[in-house]
């Protein structure tokens, strides 16, 4: 099971000093993952300070969220559902790797997004569904991730999944195995690319025959938006601000 990193405790953000804890609190956990003598468990996370949540997801959220009377209307509660934002080394430095979906499905077909899915009986919290979902769309085995934290909730109208975004690493990058039928492609974006703020941009569409206003993250010839973009804002703000300190616990 996954293994806590603990509290990043960096004031100022700073890249070089989150490649240089993560590396650091990584092997300090190689230990843990080779011994016989302790019984896999998780240990949760000890981040206890509150999370910017709507705040930093207000500044990537698509305007508007639904086109009232056409959109957002359920007869069922909303579905739970769970990603992982993996931050794994990748040439020299640390990148997140996001998944571009494949044309099937109804709502997020073809979008660039987190590995993740809605929660199954079978799974015990958001993390179990995480990790589930990260391993059966990238082939991410579920015990080579420790986890550093939670993100806030964030509910989508149009589907009406409710998304835990769990944050957790791997002690190299993985040799991804992909869902054929789910992902179309792994894309590696470093996080120094990902933050920057040269590759913010917005772009509009029609849908029900409505404009949507979508700002995001533009990485070469991939843009993310939506819920993925909306995460990552809050993992952005945290990382840029307190280095984790807020990240939230498990």
């Amino acid at each position: 099971m996954p293994v806590s990193l603990g509290i990043l405790s960096s004031r100022d953000w700073d890249f070089k000093n989150i490649v240089i804890f993560v590396g650091n609190a990584l092997y300090r956990q190689i230990g843990i993952f080779k011994s016989d003598k302790m019984r896999p468990k998780r240990i949760r996370t000890a981040l206890y300070n509150v999370l910017p949540g709507e705040k930093a997801h207000s500044t990537m959220a698509p305007r508007p969220k639904i086109i009232e009377g056409v959109e957002g209307i359920h007869p069922t509660p909303p579905v739970n559902s769970a990603v992982l934002a993996l931050i794994i080394p990748f040439e020299n430095d640390l990148a997140i790797p996001f998944i571009k979906r494949s044309n099937f499905g109804r709502y997020h077909r073809g979008q660039i997004a987190l590995p993740g899915g809605k929660m199954e009986m079978s799974d015990a919290d958001a993390l179990q569904t995480a990790l589930r979902e990260c391993h059966e769309e990238i082939g991410v085995p579920e015990e080579k991730v420790s986890i550093l934290g939670v993100l806030s909730d964030i509910y989508i109208p149009l589907s009406n999944y409710n998304i835990t975004p769990i944050v957790g690493t791997t002690l190299k990058l993985p040799d991804f195995k992909l869902s054929e039928n789910e992902v179309e492609k792994v894309i590696m974006v470093k996080l120094c690319d990902l933050f920057d703020d040269q590759n913010k941009a917005t772009t509009t569409f029609l849908r029900n025959g409505h404009e949507i206003i979508a700002p995001g993250y533009k990485i070469g010839e991939n843009f993310i938006w939506g819920a993925t973009a909306m995460i990552i804002a809050e993992l952005e703000q945290l990382m840029k601000t307190n280095t984790f300190n807020h990240l939230g616990k498990l």
